[in-house]
Parts: C-alpha cells; sequence; structure tokens
C-alpha cells in the first residue's frame, strides 16, 4: 500500500467534495453543480462506490487526491498532505519506512512550525478578549466580531507574566522556548524572553492551505512611536512576496465570482470582507510580487487593485503595469478619493460599488497618469514620458490591445499613430508571456473517447465492474478489435492481473496515469447502468457480432501465416477459436 492508498482508505470522497459543492443524491451517484467551472445545470457526478468524480462540462475526474489537487489548485502531493492534515491521519511507521511520499508528507519540522504558530495564534486570540484596550481600539474602527472571528485576530500582551503563559503553553504541547525564538516570535537578551509582538494586535497569517505560518502585528496605543507594523520575518516556511493575506478564506469566492479586489493592508481587507466584499486579500505591507499575482490568476481572471488614494499609493499601482504583462491578467484600478484608503472610505459609508463600475484598465491608468500635463513638460521629459509608456505597451500580446492603447497616447500626447507604432516595434519584449490561465482544452483522452462507439464504452464499463468474469480468449480478442483508449485501458488491466494475485478497482485505479483517470472516470460515469456482471455476455455477443466480417478476414490472414510458417498447433489453435466463435454466434441468431 502506498501512500494514496492509504488516504482513500481512510477518507470518503463524498465527504471531500461535499465542503467544496452542494451533492444530490441520483440513482446509485451524488450530483451537483461543478465547483470548478460556471454552469447552471448540474453536470458534476461522484460515485460514492468507486470514490470517484467527473464533471461531464469540464471534464474533470479522477480520485479525491484528483479533486483536491484540482480544487486547491496544488500538486499530488500537496492535495494528500491537504487530506492528511484536515482529517488528522496517522501515518503507519511501515508506510513511513518505505514510503518517500509519505516521508514528505510528516514532514516533522515543517509540521511543528505551523503547530507552533496555531498554538500562538490561537492563545494571542483569547489574549485580545482578555484585555479591553486593543479590544477598545478595533472597536472605534468599527470591526465587528464576525469580522474578528472570522481572522482570529489577537493580541500579545506586554506583560512577563503572559510570556510565562504562553511559554507553559507550548510546552504542554511538547514544545520549547527555543522553538519560539527560532520562529522569530519571541527574543532573548540576557537571559531575558521577551517580543517584537508585545502590546500589538496581532493579525495571524495562514498560507493558501489555511496553515497558521506568520504574523503581523499592530500598535494602537496613539502614544506608541514604534514603527506601526511589525511583520514575521521570513524563514523556510514563510515568504512574504509569496502570501496574502485571507487568502485561505476567500479563495473559495474568488473562483466561484471570478474576481478578486487585491488592498494594500490588514485593516483595510477586514474592513472591505466586512462590507461583504468577501473576495477580497491583502498583500503584507510590501510591494506586491509577480509570484503573488501568480497565485491569483490560478483563481481568476479579474483583479481589482484599491490602494491608497495618496501618492504613494498612486505609484504602487503605476508598479502594476511593471509586473501584469508577466501574468495574463485583467487588472483594473478603483480609484479612492484623495487621503482614502478602502478601509477609510467604507467606515464612512462611502459607494464602492460605483467606484468598481467605474474601474479603469491599467494601462489606461498607467496612460492618463504618466502623461499627465505632458504639453507643459520639456523636451527630455516628453521622451522620458514616450519611452516609458511605450516600453510597457510593447510587452503587450494582444495585437488589438496594443493598438488602442498606442491610439490612446497618440491623443493625449499629440504624436502620430504611426511614428508611435514603428518607435514600439523596436521595444520588443525581452521574455514571454507567462500565460497562467489560458482556457485549459479538454483532455486529449476526453476528446478521442467521442470517437469510441457506445457498445464499446458500456462494454467496457461491464468490464472494470466485474474484474475477474472475463474469460482470458474473451480478453484477447477485446484487445485486438477495442479502439484505442480502450484498448490501452485493457492492457493495462491485464498487466495488473499479472502483476498481482487478486486485484480490485482502487488497485487498477492506482496504475493509471492522470489523463487515464479521468477517462476512466468519466467511461464509468458515463454508462452506468450496465455494471452488472448479467450484461457481460450480451454485450459481448453484440460486440463479436459487430466485428465478425473484420474478425473472419484476420483469422484467414492468421491462417495462411499459420501455414507458411507449418505451424500445426497455432493451425489448430485459430481454427478452434473460429469454430467456437462462430458457433455461439450461431446458436444466438447473431449471424
Amino acid at each position: 500500500m502506498n501512500l494514496f492508498n492509504f488516504i482513500k482508505g481512510r477518507v470518503s470522497i463524498v465527504d471531500v467534495v461535499s465542503e467544496y459543492a452542494t451533492l444530490k443524491k441520483a440513482g446509485l451517484y451524488l450530483k451537483g453543480v461543478c465547483p470548478f467551472h460556471h454552469e447552471k445545470t448540474p453536470s458534476f457526478t461522484v460515485s460514492p462506490h468507486k470514490e470517484i468524480f467527473y464533471c461531464f462540462g469540464c471534464h474533470s475526474g479522477g480520485d479525491v487526491i484528483a479533486f483536491i489537487a484540482k480544487a486547491e489548485q496544488c500538486t499530488q502531493l500537496e492535495a494528500a498532505q491537504h487530506l492528511v492534515e484536515r482529517y488528522q491521519l496517522t501515518l503507519p511507521e511501515e508506510l513511513l519506512k518505505y514510503d518517500h511520499d509519505a516521508q514528505a508528507v510528516r514532514n516533522d519540522d515543517r509540521k511543528r512550525y505551523w503547530q507552533l504558530c496555531q498554538l500562538v495564534a490561537l492563545w494571542c486570540h483569547e489574549q485580545l478578549k482578555k484585555n479591553t484596550q486593543p479590544r477598545n481600539y478595533l472597536e472605534k474602527r468599527k470591526f465587528n466580531q464576525v469580522t474578528i472571528e472570522h481572522f482570529k485576530l489577537g493580541y500579545f500582551p506586554n506583560s512577563p507574566q503572559a510570556l510565562k503563559e504562553l511559554i507553559e503553553l507550548i510546552r504542554q504541547h511538547h514544545f520549547f522556548v527555543q522553538d519560539l525564538i527560532q520562529a522569530n516570535i519571541v527574543s532573548e537578551n540576557k537571559g531575558h524572553y521577551f517580543s517584537p509582538f508585545a502590546d500589538r494586535i496581532i493579525f495571524p497569517i495562514k498560507d493558501a492551505m489555511g496553515r497558521y505560518s506568520a504574523f503581523g502585528g499592530r500598535i494602537y496605543r496613539p502614544d506608541d512611536e514604534r514603527p506601526k507594523y511589525y511583520n514575521s520575518k521570513e524563514n523556510p516556511y514563510f515568504n512574504k512576496g509569496s502570501f496574502l493575506f485571507g487568502f485561505d478564506a476567500a479563495k473559495k469566492q474568488i473562483q466561484q465570482q471570478n474576481a478578486v479586489f487585491l488592498v494594500e493592508g490588514y485593516l483595510d481587507c477586514l474592513a472591505m470582507v466586512q462590507h461583504q466584499f468577501v473576495n477580497t486579500v491583502a498583500t503584507l505591507g510590501t510591494a506586491c510580487t509577480t509570484e503573488q499575482l501568480k497565485l491569483l490568476s490560478r483563481y481568476a481572471q479579474q483583479v481589482y487593485v484599491l490602494y491608497d488614494g495618496d501618492q504613494a499609493g498612486k505609484q504602487a499601482m503605476l508598479r502594476f503595469t511593471q509586473l501584469c504583462w508577466h501574468v495574463n491578467l485583467e487588472l483594473a484600478i478603483v480609484e479612492l478619493p484623495t487621503g482614502e484608503d478602502p478601509d477609510s472610505f467604507l467606515q464612512k459609508g462611502g459607494n464602492l460599488t460605483d467606484l468598481v463600475t467605474q474601474a479603469s484598465d491599467i494601462f489606461v491608468f498607467f496612460i492618463d497618469s504618466t502623461a499627465k500635463g505632458f504639453a507643459n513638460k520639456t523636451l527630455h521629459e516628453k521622451m522620458e514620458v514616450i519611452r516609458e509608456l511605450l516600453e510597457i505597451i510593447a510587452k503587450i500580446d494582444d495585437p488589438l490591445k496594443k493598438d488602442i492603447l498606442l491610439q490612446q497616447v497618440a491623443k493625449r500626447c499629440d504624436i502620430p499613430f504611426t511614428v508611435l507604432v514603428n518607435e514600439c516595434n523596436r521595444h520588443s519584449p525581452q521574455t514571454a508571456t507567462i500565460k497562467l490561465q489560458e482556457q485549459v482544452p479538454s483532455p486529449p483522452a476526453t476528446q478521442v473517447l467521442k470517437e469510441v462507439p457506445l457498445l464499446e464504452k458500456k462494454l467496457f464499463s461491464v468490464i472494470i465492474n466485474n474484474m475477474n468474469l472475463l474469460k482470458n480468449e474473451d480478453e484477447e480478442y477485446l484487445i485486438e478489435y477495442t479502439s484505442p483508449p480502450i484498448r490501452d485501458l485493457l492492457l493495462k488491466l491485464r498487466t495488473t492481473k499479472d502483476e498481482y494475485e487478486t486485484i480490485d478497482f482502487s488497485l487498477f485505479f492506482e496504475q493509471l496515469s492522470p489523463d487515464e483517470k479521468v477517462l476512466m472516470s468519466q467511461l464509468l460515469l458515463e454508462c452506468y447502468e450496465y455494471e452488472g456482471p448479467e450484461n457481460l455476455d450480451y454485450l459481448l455477443s453484440q460486440f463479436q457480432k459487430k466485428n465478425w466480417k473484420s474478425f473472419v478476414t484476420d483469422t484467414k490472414i492468421k491462417l495462411n501465416r499459420a501455414k507458411q510458417e507449418n505451424n500445426v498447433q497455432s493451425i489448430q489453435k485459430i481454427l478452434t477459436q473460429f469454430q467456437e466463435l462462430k458457433q455461439k454466434l450461431v446458436s444466438r441468431g447473431l449471424i
């Protein structure tokens, strides 16, 4: 048994899928609206007894591991890790001894780090409930209890006694103060322990899978002269440039709406979510990175950027034009009134929905901002502006969009369009666009399956549901006359039978490639009504009747070849097989 089989034997695909989609019973199976693409009529099907799923709309399919990998946009190994943690599975030592995947999933150091961060986050959350001043600050900022609970906001007390309580708490869970120091949660100076997060409101930071990984701390006292924010230092398990605050909770809504709001700070994110813009995430107080945009592009096509309305915020938004050509995203700038940020704007009752509908395309915003006051600039300044604009526009793949933007520049700067086109052609991009959100075509196997006759699909469905009923001679016949995708699966079935004394569906399914798993899932869920063993003989006879003429022709060729080789044994075998099949079909009136 390997890691994947161990997980699938202990986790129900119905339980897992039900966290992402609403399923309703439909005969032997369950159906629901697909969580992977927009649809009105449910085409997503789950087989509880086979532990597989298939969507007849987007052609996604496979087992519970494949489902999580698709839903969480991660590798199969990361999906296995997610399931082990989500369902608190204990991996047996025998499996850990021989299975490299199981060893990677266990990775004690990484898991211990996440567990320690979770302990600290929940402890801080409890401390917030006990301390009125930081709680009053949040109430003054109009954050309600639902928001505080949703983000598990906390408080790190500035007292030696509180720190002793935290150290005692983690000891009860087999952690030591040195673990807190290595995680940069606590520091030591001449035998005295203190925390850089002390007397700060705590914002727990989770990774995309919802694991506590770091912290952001904010001062709240008016007389506190320390830097406003303090974030966890980077370490092997936390990189600021690849994390987004609130992403783990927002990703499902982001995927469903195919859009995300990107803000600059923790409080902005809290305010947006509290005002029902639940598909909102925030950078960690730093400039947005390509890695963060790549992460978003796996879940949505449209990104609305809401940064502060001051000069620094506008400069940050302009930097997006340097990043967005690396990913295939539609970025739009939502301009807030000068001096406002999303938090202050919403708390004052501002209508953000209206501003969203008026959002500017990132490139249009870039042109308007960069070319502002163009007529009053010196010749040198004008040339710098034009070159800055063209360097960005030249990197756009879409020729129509490029032409439209060049026309806008020509109109805004009063420069002939042809001059700009010629100059733009000189600025060829140095790197190709990374297209992460392209429409993925149906897997090749699924396309090929459209050409497979329905009779073959029905017959294969019966065979897979009754693996031990098929005789060797019938298996040989089917391998010879079925269509390529079915033939390939039958060949793999025969190989698996030869390798194992007894096999079942789960064991066979694990031998398949990802594409073959999708193909298998589609075949079984498409022809589920033909699972019963009583259908095997009838469908096989119909298939043999359909291919009778080809069988006769092939028999003559084989017979002539055997005669030329003077192979008496082969001649006898060919004639026997021919007579037996002929008698069978004649007796049933099929030929």
